[in-house]
């Protein structure tokens, strides 16, 4: 699309904002607040989001947005919708620990078109357009090329989000067959992050057994534009509706990751 780079170039600025000033805050936080028993928001959540939001309705009025703490602001035009995690892995940032980051993505029909992570803790910026790969600091880079399943290290999703119980069961029967299938099980506490990794080579998959547009609208390009396969838990395309349970691989262990899941 003509305006596809004119789109990228407005995610880049805006997600290196958003993680400079979560930088600021993450010094800031004092006491964090509780959406729920165990699901904290910080005012670097609010605050990257209010800064992501009004970038892109200067920039691109007509277009949707969705984001995890505002919701849906609508435009007039419905086939682009911007999709926003102002900060994935907030435990995580609450806490110090880096595996934290900002996403945005934008959707056209549903689709992903243009994805940036920015990875603020690990001085890590991806970016990736459909059809035009997927870049960190600039660089191109690719899935993993491991093949058997029990040299592959795969990640998965977050304990204690959404219905609890429901996805703590789910966890702990995947992360069972997972031990079994694979080298190793990581559970990082930040579906960007893993998606990154996915994308880079650093870990061959990724298993969320529950999650939000919000969490996967960037990373599913990214893992697609370095090689690898985004698909549903079933291993058929992703809806990127709530409460989806996704995969991201490399495209070698996929068939295997979706038969110890699925």
């Amino acid at each position: 699309m003509e305006d596809l780079k004119k789109y990228l170039d407005l995610a880049e600025r805006l997600g290196r904002e958003a993680g400079e000033l979560c930088l600021r805050l993450q010094g800031e936080l004092g006491d964090v607040k509780y959406k729920s028993a165990k699901d904290v928001v910080t005012i670097a959540d609010v605050g990257s989001e209010k800064l992501i939001v009004e970038g892109i309705r200067k920039a691109f009025p007509s277009h949707s947005i969705r984001t995890e703490e505002m919701g849906v602001v609508e435009g007039s035009d419905p086939d682009f919708r911007w999709i926003i995690d102002p900060v994935d892995g907030t435990v995580n940032f609450s806490r110090g620990i880096p595996l934290w980051g900002i996403s945005i993505a934008l959707h056209y029909k549903g689709k992903p078109l243009v994805a940036v992570i920015n990875l603020p803790k690990l001085g890590e910026f991806f970016t990736a357009t459909l059809g035009g790969g997927t870049f960190m600091n600039g660089k191109r880079v690719c899935v993993s090329k491991e093949s058997n399943p029990l040299h592959a290290i795969v990640s998965n999703g977050d304990f204690n989000v959404g219905v609890a119980t429901e996805i703590n069961a789910r966890n702990s029967k995947n992360f069972a067959r997972e031990a079994e299938a694979f080298e190793r099980v990581k559970c990082l506490g930040s579906a960007v992050v893993e998606s990154c990794f996915v994308a880079s080579g650093r870990i061959d998959g990724f298993v969320m057994t529950m999650s939000y547009p919000w969490d996967i609208a960037a990373g599913a390009l990214m893992v697609a534009e370095a090689g690898g396969m985004s698909t549903h838990i079933d291993g058929t395309p992703m809806q990127f509706v709530d409460g989806e349970q996704v995969l991201f691989s490399n495209g070698l262990i996929h068939e295997t990751l979706v038969k110890t899941v699925s």
